[in-house]
């Protein structure tokens, strides 16, 4: 029975197992490339911590981490040695107001019918208690309510459509409607003391931010109307509580830092940069001004209003270029937490009240392999058609930067962009993929945030047209440069990405040698009947940009720009991926890929994540996508894999 038992164990280990395998592109053949960083410490590095969060009386610390091999947030005393683990996997955390609460937004099968769970952390023995356990339904932490532990919380519960606005007691679970949705609610403005101040109405044209009237039942008013795609984002109230602080591009092109008085809805312009948008204010709790703005024009860059702030966070700024943000503070702002971000790492630290030094509290993933990975740079070029297009390169190490096999990584969205640091959306597939012996492109073409509206419009009818005409020129600007071999290009995305790589595969595969799709859309009618309910007010958007299925002439134009109808004979191999439980592109898309490949005969890959959706949250699925994504490129660009990771064998239990 011990040899049965034996011999099926190395069966086993036989299937999961691939030797690891050195590169075979000339470039890379022979050259002193460094040590193979196994595919585990990209995913599932249990010594990684982030996302401290002081408590409100800054007596108390809060982080994620792991305990064991399962995520947890920690908890312990500012000068005690006395941690506790509460295991949870959530993708956002804050302290309650009177720091005696955790509140979590958990999303437990990547379905995104997230949930707020709550927990006492000071109780002996406490758990985490769902606050939202309802089927079906997403919810939201909206805001924490001052002098005790109130949440204020939006969720679908009533209509999937819209979001309704409840307080939460965490103690005792009980919900109080504060506002009921008439249909039309994009948000609610809530202050610190759960008052609600504002709400936001929109149509297909025009975006109205109201007021309550004095009277419970009285109608509202309106304070300010604009255009349905001009954006407003209202931050905090300044010190006289008839302004609020606000993102806005009303009338611009870039997002700025506003003033907006509530009385007339006039704007005044605080702050702005020429070449991008702002990206976030913090705003004092204390003396209710601006503390810092921050931008990314391709290095981060700060603003510091406050000379106090600025002296505190000087001592972590060491000339390099990082990302230096404020990531909480007690109420009193004596006691801070900093994350300081490169490419390469984030690093936090605790700035203690009275001046004293910065404490190290833990890093990230990427910041314990730090050593091992290479810069990533910003880069600009010329599209075709004369539009200054940015991004970011990132080398392998060893190798001189000539004629490389090359991934072209694309971000999602496509109202998002690639950023500079750890913290970018990639999932740090750049340095992963720079370790296995590529070059790795990205870049944000017309239709990124970021970079104004005029350049977000620019993509308006141009799925699979310009916005992947500038996606090839950034290939073809690293061929010129000598960087990539035109031979080996790859390209890779996940969602809008994922469509990029099947845009990448059918359309131009003389470009792509292979592509990697990730959650990605194959047609695009199909995508827009099949999404959540709850995002029916944001699909004018997409309507604005690629189309309106019910109009035939629209959906003939929307088949047109469709991967799934331009398979054929030439089709780039493909790697698929795809989470079953996504709810905005439908599993639906990849499988009617597969199918359509197959029967053309043209050779693809195609795995899906159980227990996850629009982007893996287990370890165990992204050690998948990994491994996957490192052999199929091997065998088509001719870089190097890893093989066989040892922490497959744990991962079929998670």
């Amino acid at each position: 029975m011990l040899l049965i038992r034996s011999l099926s164990c190395l069966a086993l280990l036989a299937s999961l197992a691939g030797c690891a395998t050195g590169p075979t592109h000339p470039s890379l053949a022979g050259a002193p490339l460094p040590e193979l960083i196994p595919v585990h410490d990209f995913v599932a590095n249990r010594q990684a911590t982030g996302s401290y969060r002081v408590s409100p009386d800054g007596k108390h610390l809060a982080w994620t981490g792991t305990e064991g091999v399962s995520p947890a947030i920690w908890v312990r005393t500012l000068g005690k040695d006395d941690a506790r683990a509460f295991p949870i996997r959530a993708r956002f955390f804050r302290w309650t107001a009177d720091s005696q609460y955790l509140a979590a937004v958990v999303d437990g099968s990547g379905d995104e019918n997230t949930h707020v769970h709550a927990v006492a952390v000071h109780r002996q023995g406490a758990a985490w208690v769902d606050l939202t356990p309802f089927d079906k339904t997403a919810s939201h932490l909206l805001q924490t309510v001052e002098g005790g532990p109130d949440l204020m919380v939006t969720t679908n519960r009533r209509d999937k459509k819209v979001f309704d606005l409840h307080r939460v007691d965490p103690r005792t679970g009980a919900h109080t409607v504060v506002a009921t949705n008439p249909g039309n609610a994009a948000s609610w403005g809530v202050d610190r003391q759960g008052r609600l101040r504002t709400r936001l109405i929109v149509s297909d044209t025009a975006s109205q931010l109201q007021r309550p009237g004095a009277a419970p039942d009285s109608a509202w008013t309106s304070i300010a109307e604009w255009g349905r795609f001009e954006g407003l984002r209202l931050l905090e109230p300044d010190a006289s509580g008839q302004a609020m602080w606000a993102l806005s591009n009303r009338g611009r092109d870039k997002v700025a830092l506003v003033r907006m008085d509530l009385a007339t809805g006039a704007e005044t312009l605080v702050h702005a940069t020429p070449e991008v948008d702002l990206d976030y204010v913090l705003i004092s709790r204390t003396t209710q001004q601006p503390l810092i703005a921050y931008s990314m024009p391709g290095y981060p860059r700060r603003e510091v209003f406050d000379a106090a702030l600025r002296q505190r966070l000087a001592v972590l700024d060491k000339g390099q270029n990082a990302e230096i943000a404020v990531t909480s503070s007690d109420d009193q702002e004596r006691t801070l937490t900093v994350a300081v971000t490169t490419e390469r790492s984030t690093r936090s630290y605790l700035l203690p009240g009275e001046g004293g030094e910065p404490v190290f509290l833990g890093e990230s993933r990427m910041a314990q392999l730090a050593s091992a990975l290479t810069a990533t740079e910003p880069v600009s070029f010329a599209s075709r058609d004369g539009l200054t297009l940015h991004g970011y390169l990132t080398l392998p190490a060893g190798v001189a930067a000539k004629n490389l096999p090359m991934v072209l990584l694309v971000h999602g969205g496509p109202w998002a962009r690639d950023r500079w640091g750890d913290s970018a959306a990639s999932r740090s597939l750049q340095h992963f993929l720079a370790n296995r012996g590529y070059a790795v492109l990205q870049v944000n073409y017309r239709g990124s945030s970021g970079y104004g509206r005029t350049f977000m419009e620019k993509a308006i009818g141009e799925f699979a047209g310009k916005m992947h005409d500038d996606l090839v020129d950034g290939v073809q600007w690293a061929v010129q440069t000598g960087v990539a071999d035109p031979r080996r290009v790859a390209i890779y995305g996940a969602s809008y990405g994922g469509y990029a790589a099947l845009v990448g595969a059918t359309f131009t595969p003389e470009v792509f040698a292979c592509a990697v799709d990730v959650v990605g859309l194959s047609h695009l009618a199909r995508f827009m009947e099949t999404v959540p309910p709850y995002w029916e007010m944001g699909m004018v958007g997409w309507r604005r940009y690629i189309g309106d299925p019910a109009k035939p002439e629209d959906r003939r134009l929307m088949d047109a720009k469709s991967p799934l109808f331009k398979v054929g004979p030439a089709t780039s191999p493909l790697l698929i991926m795809h989470g079953v439980n996504d709810p905005r592109v439908k599993l639906e898309q990849s499988e009617l890929m597969v199918a359509a490949l197959r029967r053309a005969g043209r050779p693809v890959d195609y795995v899906t994540f159980q227990g996850d959706g629009h982007g893996n949250q287990k370890w165990s699925n992204n050690l998948t996508m990994y491994r996957k994504t490192e052999d199929f490129l091997a065998s088509c660009l001719g870089g190097r894999t890893g093989g066989f990771d040892y922490y497959q064998l744990a991962s079929w239990a998670f």
